[in-house]
């Protein structure tokens, strides 16, 4: 978590003296600020990056999906729970991305995808984008799913396979299976 680490702890994990660290850095919430800058630039630019070297609309889904998946591995469940506590700011930065740029690239994502003709035509982007984005808070009710019976990891897995199958035409329906078998296969996509 954030609340739990103090200043000293982490100039101690660096092997520098405090005073050092602040030639560096203001205090923690400024620490915390720039932390959550380099994921968010991070992330930004390794999505960027899968949409540009992705097949087709559907790759490009798994392969984020797999990144978030990689990201909700890694991440400590605290953290969330103390930025948005004692870093309100910070965490709206963090939620504003996610509504902006993820928005965004979930409505490219799924436009892109009905003009391959692997995700449903009919389908309005725009509403399709804003209910992912939405249901991305489900990974943080912790009351709804309480964490101990329902690991995240599992949780994700079973939204983006809900969420494909709910967005994919017969062709994409196909493809999935595809790019499944060749995960299950571990070949990278």
């Amino acid at each position: 978590g954030i609340r739990s680490v103090t200043m000293s702890d982490i100039a101690g994990q660096l092997g520098i003296s405090k005073k050092t660290l602040y030639q560096h850095i203001e205090n923690k919430n400024d620490l915390i600020d720039k932390i959550v800058s380099y994921y968010i630039e991070g992330e930004r630019n390794m999505c960027n990056l899968i949409g540009d070297s992705s097949n087709d609309a559907l790759e490009e889904m798994i392969k984020i999906s797999l990144l978030v998946q990689r990201n909700i591995e890694d991440m400590n469940p605290s953290l969330l729970f103390d930025l948005r506590k004692y870093h309100y700011p910070i965490w709206l930065r963090f939620e504003n991305y996610r509504k902006d740029f993820i928005l965004n690239l979930m409505s490219t994502n799924l436009e892109r995808g009905k003009n391959e003709g692997l995700y449903r035509k009919e389908m309005n982007s725009d509403i399709i984008s804003r209910i992912y984005i939405g249901t991305i808070n489900i990974f943080t009710d912790e009351e709804l799913l309480p964490p101990d019976q329902y690991p995240r990891i599992k949780l994700h897995k079973e939204f983006v396979m809900y969420h494909l199958h709910a967005i994919v035409s017969d062709k994409g329906k196909s493809l999935i299976e595809e790019y499944i078998k060749k995960l299950q296969n571990n070949k990278n996509l």
